[in-house]
């Protein structure tokens, strides 16, 4: 069975524009199967894009395709790439970050040569890569129309454009991490901190916690709240730190948006690790 490819960009669903995509994916191989990660990562934000595409990515087979085009570069001298993954998945992208939280999975990197892999009559358009591109090389790769060598030269891994990821670590008995996701569909917020150091600074599932989050120094947000394993153990309207399906902790208001109603501004920013999170054992506060 050929591999499927799946879909990640920032066009949003409105635009028809991962509809043509998936034209030129269909149009080369009807029998490749698509599927649509998300099309609704925030405008230019490279970072959720890497995110949200390796928290997903172990739970596709071995093999699979990836796009991902949050590209604010388009059309210029950045690199466009095919990323070999340790499990035999690739990632098609611009070279620009994306591969961020994937870093470590990454077997070996090829520019993709746009003078072999790239739609025919696109030359002159410098603004659509994701579909002149990046879907194109992807079916060409999953059709067998062109092999993992044919994507164009081999470059060294330590090129590849990758920023540093969130942090965590014990200090003084308080779990320290910075904001990793804010959501604005449910209004969660992702921490850095694993679940798992929750327990190692004392506080097991169904203890209070208290949960420090500031900016430069500036404290924004300290509360006492529940530590439990989902959001239904508190009341609706109350804030929660939960274990979250990463085997990450976050921050969250049953049936209300922690977000909306506590930090708005986590929803504009785009370096959430400016935030820091300190959470503490209540006696210790």
């Amino acid at each position: 069975m050929k591999p499927c490819i799946v879909l990640q960009t920032d066009f949003g669903i409105s635009t028809g524009l991962p509809a043509s995509m998936n034209a030129v994916i269909v149009k080369i191989d009807p029998e490749i199967r698509i599927y649509d990660l998300c099309h609704e990562i925030r405008e230019y934000d490279i970072r959720q894009a890497s995110s949200t595409l390796a928290s997903t990515f172990p739970y596709w087979p071995d093999g699979t395709i990836f796009v991902t085009v949050v590209d604010p570069g388009v059309g210029t001298t950045r690199r466009s790439c095919v990323a070999k993954m340790k499990n035999g998945s690739y990632v098609v992208t611009p070279d620009n970050g994306s591969l961020s939280y994937l870093y470590e999975e990454i077997e070996e990197v090829r520019e993709i040569d746009e003078t072999i892999n790239r739609l025919p009559g696109s030359d002159n358009h410098h603004t659509f890569h994701g579909r002149d591109v990046y879907a194109y090389t992807a079916a060409r790769l999953a059709s067998g129309l062109i092999s993992y060598e044919e994507v164009g030269p081999l470059y060294n891994k330590e090129e590849v454009i990758h920023f540093s990821l969130p942090t965590s670590e014990i200090v003084d008995g308080v779990a320290c991490g910075e904001v990793t996701g804010a959501h604005d569909h449910f209004g969660n917020v992702g921490i850095s901190i694993p679940n798992e150091m929750i327990k190692d600074i004392g506080i097991q599932v169904g203890d209070k916690c208290r949960v420090e989050i500031s900016k430069d120094g500036n404290v924004l947000y300290d509360q006492e709240m529940l530590f439990h394993k989902s959001f239904g153990w508190v009341n609706p309207g109350e804030p929660i730190l939960n274990e979250c399906s990463n085997d990450y902790v976050e921050i969250s208001i049953n049936q209300g948006s922690f977000c909306d109603e506590e930090l708005p501004e986590l929803l504009d920013a785009y370096d959430l690790s400016n935030y820091k999170v300190k959470i503490y054992p209540v006696e210790k506060k």
